[in-house]
């Protein structure tokens, strides 16, 4: 198509591909200083924007390969509008007098992301980050202070995506009555976002946890057994599991006492049992545990016990609980110098009632995130418990009676106090000389026979090696003038 200086728009599809000439998307006017027939230039224009091509000679054709990327518009024969319509790619063949091929340019309709460059460099002050666009995709590059900054970073280059940049509004329908509204809808781009970003000197994190817990447990039992045999040895009547209750007592350094009588041709035995104990338990549990800021780590310690199970057909299954110590944590070092810490620890170990029931587990486990600064402690979690159970057994009727019905029964008493905190502390920390750091070995060495036998000692030495006191200075001290 020829023109003669006239403004129109030119939309004739055609491929086509040449060497390119990179361009920055910041420039509004593009100058061509060489036309001929290998001659190219590629340019990237921004989504929705506008750009200027000048031209050296007169053009008179314009061939534009796919006008839904880009269109162009011309108002005089050495002055080109292009238009970027829609993400993509397609070139523009411009032609002068008799056909002569000007230049080839390769147009590549993209984001803009100036803006988003921008908004990093707003909100992410203390951060040397680049954007660029790769196939329709946002690469972040360069550097950042803490992780924090990156997961910033990403989430300002998600809200850009979903923004206006992110949509190209087409029309959609229309209606062939007078007076009536066209529907546009806005068809979204589907884009991802390659996170390049390196951290300056990664932080490690350092978390103790202590699980202290006191325990306090006491038991009073008292009661009367009775049993009524004839002559021959045979058992007429019995009160209470007087074989039982004694073994009990006598076994927790209790009470029992054995009365006997003979009415008539029966014989009467009562036993009178009574024990009083006390129990006090201290757990404390200190993990420590390190890991890069925005890394999990986990700690374990601990066993794993096997309990076996049978169902309603007689089938037995081995089943296990794993108890100790575990800890889990994820630590993120904020850009303030603040650590948000993420964590999990459970404590769990074999408990036995006073009363001497059959042995359980005790655990103590606690979930949740918190923030603190370098060598800040938090309490976690806490817990005070006072349980009390008094139960009180007999024959019935006659442990009702007054006075004389403390003969028929037996009374128990049992309370369980429990004082329990969970405290965390973190620290940034850098790695260290291996001399500086102890062990729990250090300087051990065992006995050898003589000492163990007649001395009783089971090693030799045991901890860090003393240091040698410091000596007093001799010579001059203090400014001398002269």
């Amino acid at each position: 198509m020829r023109f003669p200086g006239l403004g129109f728009a030119f939309s004739i599809a055609l491929t086509c591909a040449m060497p390119t000439i990179g361009l920055g998307a910041a420039e509004t006017i593009v100058e061509i200083k060489n036309v001929g027939v290998s001659e190219s230039k590629v340019i990237r224009l921004g989504l929705n924007k506008a750009l200027v091509v000048e031209l050296p000679e007169d053009a008179h054709d314009l061939l534009i390969a796919d006008p839904t990327i880009a269109d162009a518009v011309t108002r005089t024969s050495r002055r080109i509008f292009l238009f970027g319509k829609k993400v993509g790619q397609t070139n523009i063949l411009i032609f002068g007098a008799g056909g002569r091929k000007l230049v080839d340019l390769d147009v590549q309709t993209e984001r803009d992301v100036s803006g988003l460059e921008a908004n990093l460099r707003r909100f992410i002050q203390d951060s040397r980050i680049d954007v660029e666009i790769v196939s329709d995709n946002i690469v972040l590059s360069g550097t950042v202070r803490t992780p924090q900054d990156a997961l910033q970073a990403v989430d300002l280059a998600k809200a850009f995506l979903k923004g206006g940049e992110a949509t190209t509004r087409n029309q959609t329908a229309e209606s062939a009555e007078k007076g009536s509204v066209a529907i546009y809808a806005e068809s979204r781009q589907s884009s991802q976002i390659v996170n390049l970003l390196k951290i300056e000197g990664e932080d490690q994190v350092t978390i103790k946890v202590t699980v202290a817990e006191i325990r306090r447990d006491i038991l009073k039992q008292v009661g009367f057994d009775h049993l009524i045999s004839n002559s021959s040895g045979a058992t007429l009547a019995e009160l209470g599991a007087s074989t039982a209750d004694a073994s009990t007592a006598t076994e927790g350094g209790g009470l029992s006492a054995l009365f006997k009588s003979s009415i008539g041709g029966y014989n009467v035995s009562s036993t009178l049992n009574a024990l009083e104990q006390a129990k006090a338990v201290r757990t404390l549990a200190e993990p420590t545990l390190t890991a890069v800021s925005g890394q999990a780590a986990t700690f374990s310690a601990g066993g794993e016990a096997l309990y076996s199970d049978t169902d309603d057909d007689g089938n037995a299954t081995q089943s296990t609980y794993e108890y100790g110590i575990q800890l889990s944590f994820k630590p993120i070092v904020l850009s303030s110098g603040r650590i948000s810490i993420e964590i999990s620890t459970s404590v769990s170990e074999p408990t036995t009632s006073v009363s001497g029931s059959t042995p359980t587990y005790g655990k103590r486990s606690t979930k949740t995130t918190v923030e603190l600064p370098s060598g800040g402690s938090i309490a976690l979690a806490g817990l005070i418990r006072d349980n009390v159970s008094q139960t009180s057994n007999g024959t019935p009727g006659l442990k009702k009676l007054p006075l004389v019905g403390t003969l028929f029964r037996q009374r128990s008493f049992e309370r369980n106090e429990t004082e329990l905190v969970i405290i965390a502390t973190a620290y940034l920390v850098r790695p260290t000389a291996r001399n500086s750091l102890a062990r729990p070995d250090d300087n051990f060495s065992p006995a050898d026979d003589a000492s163990e036998i007649f001395m009783d000692r089971v090693n030799k030495l045991y901890g860090r090696a003393a240091s040698e006191p410091q000596r007093p200075y001799a010579g001059n001290v203090g400014f001398i003038y002269k």
